[in-house]
């Protein structure tokens, strides 16, 4: 999974979890706030990501979110899996992650890296 649709994919949790108010985050992996913006509810998402000029948005089958990323033309899933978890399936790199929250901060393990990413 790229690190733009990591980000991607926290501004959507986090606007499901703290509402639209929540217009970005911050990716201490670039040490940058991602140009990515738009509104997501429980039924759907809709981002635009200004740097690469792409659209980012799926909608709630009423069992999880079917993510597409026109810039790659690659599938997402996202699911809740409880209080402030979530996780889904990458269908580009055929790979799992899983996203928590803590308090702010949004922490995303990605299966094809081994790593965590940390995004508030």
């Amino acid at each position: 999974m790229k690190q733009y649709q990591r980000a991607a994919l926290a501004l959507v949790v986090a606007k499901l979890e703290f509402g639209n108010h929540k217009s970005n985050i911050y990716d201490y992996n670039e040490s940058a706030y991602p140009q990515i913006s738009g509104n997501v509810n429980a039924q759907e998402a809709k981002l635009y990501d200004y740097q690469r000029s792409a659209v980012f948005e799926g909608r709630n089958t009423g069992r999880e979110f079917n993510l597409y990323d026109y810039g790659h033309s690659e599938f997402i899933s996202l699911k809740k899996k409880g209080i402030k978890k979530y996780e889904g399936y990458h269908y580009g790199n055929s790979s799992y992650y899983e996203i928590t929250i803590s308090g702010s901060t949004i922490r995303l393990y990605d299966f094809s890296t081994g790593q965590y990413y940390k995004f508030s």
